[in-house]
């Protein structure tokens, strides 16, 4: 591999924005997992077809009050489009048309079965990971082979310090977060790591020193396995030694950060050494950092920015469209031959309105594909694996809220018209806040009894069961 460098003086690539510019991911997950955001949990559908080409393909489409979204799946990845509701929309091949480069023969046809959801989400979790993993190595003075920098087991005090700023000790059994590859159960691939919360993002880091070592194997193949396959690592040492990211025999690390501590200064050096094919990515960087924290937060994001990047790269672009295209094919196999009747009037038409629950037959099987997403959805949301979950930096706080991993959804209420503001469970009954005002719902016969109208619109709700009072304010 060949590499280019980034070092804060002068960059084999060109600029990446000013230097004081803000620190930020880029192309944050909550911009791209539209089918997770605006499809998951509500009426939607799917539909399967081919291109001339005999390309398998999946069109998803939801409808608003303002707009069609459109999710067309296919090999060469996701594409997705806004459709004005002014605009006469009547077939997916319609909508297939507004995408311009796909050539559709035949009428897609509608997939009906809710579990097709989960196969969707996890096609759309293939654009790039929602948590990270990165290698962590300490590299002694004079070592110039991944062999020799595989076999150090000592953990200084500078390498300790600087693993301390960048995460926190966990222990690994037992540890029910993001666990990055690592062994939760057995202790087999040691019994402790460090890890950390950013942007809302858990990393792990697989810290070189941590994972087994044996005495017999110089080669060092049980931290090559995680090392050896971590797209991004950190290389730490305390000497400020020039680095070459080619003693890594590694196909799967495209990125090394080069860290040197400088004691007498209290400072680190950092230098991003990325391979050839890996685009510009920010933030831009400095050569030297005595703010600490400050440091901490441009390595992390920068960390996770360039392996934003890595994916962008041919061989990853690659493996992708062969991955999406062979997920296509099971789809295809798996639900193209269901024969069930649709939750829409006509597999070659578009949704106009939201079903409403219970009030037809064919409309139960709209309910059932609803509250499949929601569960999905809730589910991604408790366990972290969501792009927009848990959005905090704390570990301790993402602790706290493991409790709810037991967690199921249930349906309280369909086909609520108005915009809810806020709600609070009192014995069996939801106190509801929405634009119609204040209402009470038994969560066992779903009957609502109206207790204020819209002329009182209430923004928070607080129920004190033990006190037999409920705050509101509005």
């Amino acid at each position: 591999m060949k590499f280019w460098e980034e070092n804060g003086r002068a960059s084999g690539r060109g600029s990446v924005g000013s230097t004081h510019s803000a620190i930020h991911l880029e192309n944050p997950e909550s911009h791209l997992r539209w089918y997770f955001k605006y499809f998951l949990g509500t009426a939607h559908q799917n539909y399967y077809g081919k291109t001339a080409e005999k390309n398998m393909f999946i069109l998803s489409v939801v409808k608003s009050d303002e707009h069609y979204r459109a999710i067309l799946w296919a090999k060469t990845g996701l594409q997705r489009i806004y459709l004005p509701v002014s605009q006469k929309i009547r077939s997916p091949q319609s909508i297939c048309q507004e995408f311009g480069d796909i050539n559709v023969v035949r009428a897609p046809r509608e997939i009906k079965e809710a579990d097709i959801q989960k196969d969707l989400l996890y096609i759309e979790e293939q654009e790039g990971a929602i948590n990270f993993k990165f290698g962590a190595l300490y590299r002694k003075k004079g070592q110039s082979t991944d062999n020799e920098i595989l076999c150090n087991n000592d953990i200084t005090p500078s390498f300790e310090k600087f693993l301390n700023l960048i995460g926190e000790k966990v222990a690994l059994k037992g540890f029910n977060e993001y666990r990055g590859g690592l062994d939760v159960k057995g202790d087999t691939t040691g019994t402790h790591s460090y890890c950390t919360v950013m942007e809302g993002k858990h990393i792990m880091f697989h810290v070189s020193n941590m994972l087994p070592f044996s005495k017999d194997n110089p080669q060092q193949v049980e931290r090559k396995r995680h090392i050896g396959n971590d797209i991004v690592n950190i290389v730490f040492q305390e000497e400020d030694e020039e680095f070459d990211p080619t003693c890594f025999l590694s196909q799967m690390s495209h990125i090394y950060a080069s860290v040197t501590y400088k004691s007498e200064q209290d400072a680190y050096l950092l230098r991003v050494f990325n391979e050839e094919t890996v685009p510009p990515y920010g933030p831009e960087i400095t050569a030297e950092y005595t703010d600490h924290e400050h440091f901490r937060r441009v390595l992390l994001v920068k960390l996770m920015n360039g392996e934003k990047a890595v994916y962008q790269t041919p061989q990853f672009v690659a493996r992708r469209e062969r991955t999406i295209d062979q997920l296509l094919r099971e789809i295809y196999k798996r639900y193209v031959r269901c024969e069930e009747q649709p939750f829409a009037d006509l597999t070659d038409r578009i949704i106009e309105t939201t079903p409403r629950i219970g009030r037809k037959k064919r409309f139960k099987k709209a309910a059932r594909f609803t509250e499949k997403g929601q569960d999905l959805k809730f589910q991604k949301i408790i366990s972290g694996h969501a792009p927009t979950s848990k959005n905090c930096t704390s570990l301790s706080l993402q602790r706290k809220l493991a409790h709810f991993s037991n967690w199921r959804c249930d349906r309280v209420l369909g086909d609520v018209p108005q915009r809810i503001h806020c709600a609070d469970f009192w014995d069996t009954y939801v106190v509801m806040g929405s634009d119609s005002g204040l209402s009470l719902i038994n969560t066992q016969t779903a009957d609502v009894t109206e207790i204020y109208d819209s002329l009182f619109v209430p923004k928070q709700i607080l129920v004190v069961e033990e006190k037999s009072i409920a705050i509101v304010t509005s």
